[in-house]
């Protein structure tokens, strides 16, 4: 129902056209004017609202869920680095909530009431915790007080109020506030989504062109007044200037000088400044500092470029030792965490590979947060390579990235680099294994191959005569001598009628703690080629202290290469131990053409070589990586 009247601190005219306002701003002179019945009360004055680089503005219309709303009330906060914009919105259905921005994302939420029980010294970022049936992983724990406002509000604003709120994540975009005001316990909470502008539902037409602080796109270092070039003056916070290292503040939308900062010891390899494309979006590079890690005395330092998309907001690429990753922001609601031990993102399982103490050395560029030198965070990194998860704490906010290595020529192609990048040295964390494609290439041919080989075993086998061409026991007299002519006897002639290998077999059982010797011969009558084979049969038994044992074996075979067709005649010549008197009798069994597996096992041994070599190439890259790994096995 619309109420109007007048502002009781000028009389402009004023109107309250949402049914759940119950203050509104006077747009002449920001009086806060809340209304009693009939009648309207100041309440004091509040702060104009600041331009800033938001694409909403009072009055825009949007759908969500197939539900119409307004934009009624705009407040601005601010916790000492520059003022955010939060949107009050109103639905057609009565329904009301916040559209909040941070960073570029936008969130609607909405009041879910009071929860009571809850303290504010309990939460801490990177923790969880579960609140109205549902996962959250808190990943900020700040303050701030309205510093303006305008248009029309469910409540009274006090700018000298300073209010605590949590941020939390769940799955899939859901996002939690827990609004404690000046109390430390029993928060409003408010539940809702992030979502991007488009999901917002506002024609392009009522959307607010961007913001521009046009001052200070071409603005001087107040230190050694060195131009410098802003390429997100609305966004950033913090500019280091690269002739002078000067630390400036932009947080007031003006230059202030804060600190000198050590330069870097090397030129950006990408120059601040440079537009390239990557992950379907153009980004600008704004920002470049050095940060390092110390283990075991031993200084660690990579390089991060900050880059920017009005779309998109800030994203990071990342360069050490010649390797790159590619950082996206990721919300810590959609991982699932196990603290040193596993991250788990979209079905993928994120190893623990390294949790140092990142220190930031020196920066250049722009930035939208309070950057300085020195300052320091908690970094824990979760490898499944080619991609990472990254947590970057500090005792009032945790963030977390998805990394995705990059080659060096992916990235000088992104940006038209000129001059070539350096050649990366060592394994990433999260570089991926170059022989594992190989592998599992290797694997399948292999299996291939393998079948192929038991196909074509088996086709040999089917095909084989498989025949007993001889069958003969052999008796040795008693009065030979071992290893002469009167130990030697002829099998009767028989008959190959085609190529192929013979199979012998030859067996005794009159052994006894002694050895028995046959040396046979193949003789081919049509020829006169001989083809000779030679097995030594022995059989040992006893006792002992440990009890009977026994050793060596009254048989043997051996298989003959390919014999030619023909006649053929059997000769063996028997050699024993002399000292071991009495008959000595032997058999002998000849089978042509049968299946032999030795070529098979030969084959098969050299078909396994190759997935063994790249296994172990694969191993031995993964060996190496783990070797720098805080969390190795």
């Amino acid at each position: 129902m619309t109420q109007q009247g007048q502002c009781p601190a000028c009389g402009a005219a004023i109107e309250f056209t949402a049914g759940s306002a119950q203050v509104v701003v006077c747009s002449h002179c920001s009086t806060v004017v809340a209304r009693s019945g009939a009648n309207f009360e100041d309440h004091g004055k509040i702060g104009r609202i600041v331009p800033t680089d938001s694409p909403l503005q009072l009055g825009a219309e949007g759908r969500f869920a197939r539900k119409g709303y307004r934009i009624v009330g705009h407040l601005q906060k601010d916790h000492g680095a520059g003022p955010w914009d939060e949107w009050y919105v109103e639905f057609d259905d009565g329904r009301t909530g916040w559209i909040s921005e941070s960073e570029g994302a936008f969130h609607l939420l909405f009041d879910a009431g009071l929860e009571e029980g809850l303290a504010l010294e309990d939460l801490h970022p990177g923790e969880r915790l579960r609140l109205r049936n549902k996962a959250w992983v808190i990943e900020e724990r700040g303050h701030g007080r309205v510093v303006s406002a305008e248009g029309q509000l469910p409540s009274d604003v006090d700018p000298t109020q300073d209010a605590w709120y949590v941020d939390a994540t769940g799955p899939k975009g859901s996002f939690l506030t827990l609004d404690f005001g000046t109390r430390g316990h029993d928060p409003e909470v408010f539940t809702g989504e992030a979502l991007k502008l488009e999901q917002l539902g506002i024609p392009a037409g009522q959307l607010r062109p961007r913001a521009r602080r046009v001052e200070l796109k071409q603005a001087r270092c107040t230190n050694c007044n060195g131009p410098l070039e802003l390429r997100a003056p609305d966004k950033s916070l913090r500019v280091a200037c690269p002739y002078c290292g000067a630390l400036l503040d932009v947080s007031q939308g003006k230059l202030s000088f804060l600190r000198l900062l050590e330069k870097p010891d090397d030129a950006p390899l990408i120059p601040l400044g440079t537009k390239g494309t990557l992950d379907g979006a153009d980004w600008v590079c704004i920002g470049y500092l050095v940060r390092s890690c110390t283990v075991e005395g031993v200084r660690y330092p990579w390089a991060e470029y900050l880059l920017y998309n009005r779309e998109r907001g800030f994203t990071w690429l990342m360069h050490s030792n010649g390797h790159w990753t590619f950082l996206k922001p990721l919300p810590a609601g959609d991982v699932s965490l196990s603290p040193m031990v596993a991250a788990f993102h979209e079905d993928r399982r994120y190893k623990a590979f390294q949790h140092v103490t990142a220190v930031t050395e020196s920066v250049q560029g722009e930035f939208y947060w309070e950057v300085t030198a020195g300052e320091t965070a908690r970094a824990t990194e979760y490898v499944a390579p080619p991609y990472s998860v990254n947590v970057d704490a500090t005792e009032d906010e945790v963030s977390y990235t998805l990394g995705e290595y990059l080659k060096p020529e992916v990235v000088k192609e992104a940006f038209r680099l000129k001059d070539p990048l350096p050649e990366p040295h060592g394994i990433a964390p999260n570089q991926p294994n170059p022989h594992k494609e190989g592998l599992r290439s290797t694997f399948v041919w292999t299996a291939i191959w393998l079948v192929g080989l038991f196909v074509l075993s088996g086709i040999f086998a089917i095909r084989a005569e498989n025949r007993v061409v001889l069958e003969q026991p052999v008796v040795v007299p008693a009065d030979a001598q071992s290893g002469t002519p009167s130990a030697m006897k002829f099998s009767e002639p028989f008959v190959l009628e085609k190529k192929g290998n013979m199979k012998v077999e030859v067996a005794t059982g009159q052994l006894n703690n002694t050895w028995l010797g046959i040396q046979g011969d193949l003789v081919n009558q049509d020829t006169g080629a001989v083809v000779g084979f030679s097995e030594e049969l022995s059989y040992y038994s006893g006792q002992d202290s440990d009890g009977s044992w026994s050793e060596g074996s009254t048989s043997a075979s051996t298989h003959l290469s390919a014999l030619p067709p023909g006649t053929y005649v059997l000769r063996t010549t028997a050699a024993f131990d002399p000292a071991v008197s009495g008959p000595r009798s032997f058999n002998v069994k000849l089978t042509h053409d049968t299946p032999n597996g030795s070529w098979f096992c030969c084959a098969f041994i050299l078909m396994l070589l190759g997935p063994a070599w790249v296994w172990f190439r694969s191993h031995g890259f993964e060996t190496q990586r783990w070797a720098e790994s805080n969390f190795a096995d």
